[in-house]
């Protein structure tokens, strides 16, 4: 009995002992629990807190470019254009609908604010009507003199009880206000939510009790609309975390005490914060705070799998900033840094509350237009792009100059898919920048055949030169007055064994930018000196390209080629383009002057597209100018271009200059031209360019050549 008394006590005292013991358990996992709660609680709070104020920016963001870019609308200026009726504004007002994505417009009398225009989707234009009849009748409660309402420059986001949308009012002339509404629709919420990574971003009626929600005041500042998503983490999810870590610390803290309590409390919050800012992090650039690329392809791919269900088209804007460079190396990195930054700040009031603005990285960023019309939209940006960039960029008191070069997709002409669109832009990119960077360019699918054509140049060009592959074409030069041959201008083509014929228009660029026009220059003037000694009485004009005119050896290279075809100096007439004279024009004069002297003749050719073509007649010796086609062919369109066209002939003729117009194709052209003194008429009228046998034939016709049937003339 005593045993048994004895081990009942025994186990009696362990019971006892337990019990502090497990109320100590108790109370440490309590605390514990208290703690990650509170912990979870304080990060949902932060989190909530960050995601109301990149919310708040990012409306505060598509307010003022709604403002900025009605602000800018080149149609504004109808709207205060005399003699303008209510019809009249309804419909400037409906072109500016379509032009912003608006759904409501209204302009105002800003003495009496009585409604003079008024347009919008039929759904919305009763609520929003009153809408803004409140917000007139606000204004004029606000102590304003006599009747002027005070209304200003202003963009905000509100709602109308209906939906959520922006609104913006402007100012426009002295006496008229114009107050439009552009609504905030889903894809707009779908782009935020991306952007923003909110997940499920809604709007509902009335004001939400919800912690993740952001309150939108209405027009009349009473009725609320609420913008709610879902928390980017729940403190369920959070805590369900930390249980693990809340078992261990259980264990060590009844172990060691309240010290190591202490160190687990910090280490958890410190995760919370670290993984809310990795998130952060994993979908936004550092530097600028712009969504990364991988936000740009997760909204271009989801655009493009919609694209088949929609009516417009999706374009991709490739930007590269050119000379950034030189600011990293000139300034710092630092100056780099804030370039980036203001360029990001320039570039975002331009766009439209659907459209994402990304970094790719380094200085490359990328612009997606999810609903563009036609492709105007798409250069009409890119243009605004490279305008706003050119302004200097001021850091840290230095005025900074750079340029930005963009390339523009459309899908789906340029691309069904995500990645090709995205080549699309990046060869358009390319081009752009061969064409002289600061610009933009839209992809052709014919790029990728120059492409190949510029790597066709590189390979078989020059062998084509040495095996004699090239031919040459002449167009005549009639007198204006008897249709008779007076000279030929010759032109080269490449016939070539595989590919067939090559348009001069390929391969004389790429020849340019590969460094073969020089040799290609040389071949064309030899072989029309050796063609131009079978007509001893007729002049040949030869081009010359600006990077061949400005070799050192060029005269002495001129030189050897008429003594080589023995023909007679005067028959040669080079044909130069203002771009030969530009660059170094003291240079060009000296070697215009030798090339007088040996007898040659020196013609202007397409006079009248550059803007100093009246300095050149001034300054260096020419023997003739040639009329550029385009002029001819706006004549019948515009009297501007016949007015022209005769100033120039007569100018021409007032310095003793041969003035030869060339396309002539059309009769009334003809009479036009020998009507106003022109010497000599070149075109299709006349004759396509021809081998130099046919040319033969045409040389025996004694009279009019245009009144002359010859054989099917060699394609131009």
């Amino acid at each position: 009995m005593v045993s048994r008394k004895s081990q009942t006590g025994s186990r009696h005292s362990v019971s006892i002992s337990l019990i502090p013991i497990a109320l100590l358990v108790l109370c440490v996992m309590g605390s514990l629990a208290l703690v990650a709660h509170s912990a979870a609680m304080r990060q949902v709070s932060v989190e909530l807190e960050r995601e109301k104020l990149q919310l708040t920016q990012s409306f505060h963001y598509e307010a003022e470019g709604l403002l900025s870019v009605l602000a800018r609308d080149e149609g504004l200026g109808d709207l205060v254009s005399g003699g303008q009726n209510r019809a009249d504004r309804d419909r400037t007002l409906q072109n500016l609908l379509r032009r912003q994505n608006l759904d409501y417009a209204v302009l105002v009398s800003r003495m009496d604010g009585v409604t003079l225009a008024e347009v919008g989707e039929p759904d919305v234009i009763l609520q929003r009507a009153r809408a803004v009849q409140m917000v007139i009748d606000n204004s004029r409660m606000r102590g304003m003199e006599g009747a002027t309402l005070g209304i200003g420059r202003e963009a905000r986001v509100a709602q109308d009880g209906t939906g959520l949308m922006t609104f913006a009012t402007l100012p426009v002339g002295r006496t008229l206000v114009l107050i439009v509404t552009r609504p905030i629709n889903t894809l707009a919420l779908r782009r935020l939510a991306t952007m923003l990574a909110l997940p499920n971003l809604r709007v509902i009626a009335g004001r939400s009790t919800l912690e993740s929600s952001l309150a939108i005041t209405g027009l009349d500042s009473r009725a609320v609309m609420s913008v709610i998503w879902d928390p980017a983490r729940e403190a369920s999810d959070i805590l369900g975390e930390l249980a693990l870590f809340g078992f261990i610390g259980t264990c060590l803290v009844a172990t060691v005490g309240v010290l190591l309590f202490r160190r687990i409390r910090r280490s958890t919050e410190e995760l919370l914060r670290r993984e809310a800012q990795a998130s952060h992090e994993a979908r936004h650039d550092a530097l600028s705070g712009l969504p990364n690329r991988t936000v740009f392809i997760d909204a271009l791919n989801e655009n493009m799998e919609d694209l088949p269900h929609r009516d417009h088209s999706v374009a991709v804007l490739l930007l590269d900033l050119d000379k950034f460079k030189d600011v990293n190396d000139t300034y710092g990195h630092a100056a780099g840094d804030g370039v980036l930054v203001e360029f990001g700040a320039r570039v975002r009031p331009l766009l439209r509350q659907t459209d994402v603005l990304a970094r790719l990285g380094g200085d490359e960023f990328a612009v997606l237009l999810p609903a563009v019309r036609s492709h105007l939209d798409a250069t009409r940006l890119a243009q605004a792009i490279v305008d706003a960039t050119n302004r200097p960029f001021v850091v840290d008191g230095i005025d900074m100059r750079i340029g930005v070069t963009v390339g523009i997709a459309i899908g789906p002409s340029d691309g069904t898919d995500s990645a090709t669109l995205l080549r699309a832009a990046d060869t358009a990119l390319y081009r752009a920048k061969n064409e002289g960077r600061n610009r933009f360019n839209l992809y052709e699918h014919r790029m990728n055949e120059q492409e190949r054509m510029r790597k066709l140049v590189d390979d078989e060009l020059r062998g084509a030169i040495e095996r004699d592959e090239l031919t040459l074409v002449y167009q005549p030069q009639v007198h204006a007055d008897s249709g008779r041959i007076a000279s030929v201008e010759a032109l080269v083509r490449w016939r070539h064994p595989v590919h067939g014929m090559i348009s001069p228009s390929m391969f004389i660029s790429a020849a340019e930018e590969r460094g073969l026009i020089v040799p290609l220059g040389e071949w064309v003037m030899r072989r029309a000196m050796r063609d131009a000694a079978r007509w001893p009485k007729l002049r040949v004009g030869v081009n010359v390209s600006a990077v061949q005119f400005r070799q050192k050896d060029f005269v002495r290279s001129v030189a050897r080629v008429l003594k080589e075809s023995a023909v007679q100096s005067s028959q040669l007439e080079l044909e130069l383009t203002e771009g030969v004279l530009v660059e170094d024009a003291d240079q060009a004069q000296a070697a215009m002057m030798e090339l007088r002297s040996l007898g040659v003749k020196l013609a202007l050719d397409d006079f009248g597209t550059g803007y100093s073509s009246l300095i050149y007649l001034r300054r260096f010796a020419f023997d003739k100018i040639k009329i550029d086609k385009s002029f001819l062919d706006q004549m019948e369109a515009t009297g501007e271009s016949a007015i022209l066209v005769h100033s120039v002939v007569h100018l021409g003729r007032a310095l003793g200059l041969e003035v030869t117009a060339e396309g002539v194709e059309t009769e009334e052209q003809r009479r036009f031209l020998q009507a106003v003194g022109c010497h000599l008429l070149q075109g299709y009228l006349f004759s396509k360019p021809v081998a130099a046998e046919q040319l033969d034939e045409l040389l025996q016709v004694d009279g009019d050549i245009s009144r002359y049937p010859p054989r099917q003339p060699t394609a131009a």
